[in-house]
């Protein structure tokens, strides 16, 4: 029922994706983003090639019917890694809680999944600096019958809602005080729309984006308005995205270029590309890291 590709083979998440989108001669780095030698960066510009996790999650990082890894984060990665010599792009797909230890085991370079910046897990690994921001939303059927709009309508109704698990969506729904007995967690990203297909679940929950493209394709089904989620103080939580290192020189170079192209506008022809608004885009461009965790 999903629109969301199923991520390929075991459960463990060990599986390469096949087809990398092939390479590009025309990429070459200049002198100020050249690795120093013997380091990951480095090694991958003589290589020419990056492995990158993704979790095959529409619009954020998936593969297309023919193979092809693509989505909003790899395509924009392809963009910044050729600026840094780096022509080709493969990917392995595992389950979205098994991105950061993936990353932390050595299984791929970096990670272009859309990764919510967060202050948890920028102990666990580097970010780079966003490249989108976007609101949550909830998929119920279609009418909306349990009025849900937000994570306080779904206390008040008593209704089950699916969450992926290791997603920030765990945290957001703890912070607001649902109870466990109304969240089913889901390692797999379709699980969560297949359940609620089934009636398994009465809503799923996940960023708006996500939401409304499974809304886009799934019969008698609809996404609630965007809303951001509160924090503790009961202030807005604003989620932005980002790509997820474990080598710094190797960050702080794809920063330096990432940021050169959010200003050139390349950032910003990729990600609408991909269904996001301009101001999605346009509200990451001036933020860091930093903004996001401190």
């Amino acid at each position: 029922m999903a629109l969301l590709l199923a991520a390929c083979g075991s459960d463990d998440g060990d599986d390469e994706a096949g087809g990398g989108g092939g390479g590009s001669d025309d990429c070459t780095a200049s002198d100020e983003v050249m690795g120093e030698e013997g380091g990951l960066l480095a090694g991958l510009q003589d290589a020419g090639s990056v492995e990158v996790g993704i979790a095959n999650e529409v619009p954020y990082g998936y593969e297309d019917e023919s193979g092809n890894v693509t989505g909003e984060a790899p395509e924009v990665a392809r963009a910044v890694l050729c600026e840094l010599g780096i022509g080709s792009i493969s990917a392995e797909v595992v389950d979205f809680g098994n991105l950061i230890p993936g990353l932390q085991a050595g299984q791929f370079d970096m990670i272009a999944a859309g990764m919510f910046i967060n202050a948890e897990r920028a102990e666990q690994i580097l970010f780079s600096d966003p490249d989108y921001c976007v609101s949550e939303s909830l998929l119920v059927p279609e009418g909306n019958p349990d009025n849900l709009s937000d994570y306080q309508s779904i206390i008040d109704s008593g209704v089950t809602v699916a969450v992926l698990q290791g997603a920030v969506e765990e945290g957001y729904l703890e912070t607001a005080g649902v109870p466990d007995s109304q969240i089913e967690l889901f390692g797999d990203v379709n699980q969560q729309y297949d359940a609620l297909a089934a009636d398994r679940v009465d809503a799923v929950t996940g960023t708006y984006l996500t939401v409304q493209t499974q809304a886009d394709a799934m019969d008698g089904f609809e996404a609630v308005d965007g809303f951001f989620p509160l924090d503790e103080n009961g202030e807005e939580i604003l989620g932005c995205g980002g790509f997820g290192f474990a080598d710094e020189e190797f960050r702080d170079a794809f920063n330096l270029k990432l940021d050169e192209l959010q200003e050139d506008g390349t950032v910003m022809e990729i990600v609408t590309g991909f269904g996001f608004a301009e101001a999605d885009v346009e509200a990451a461009a001036d933020l860091t890291v930093s903004d996001l965790t401190s």
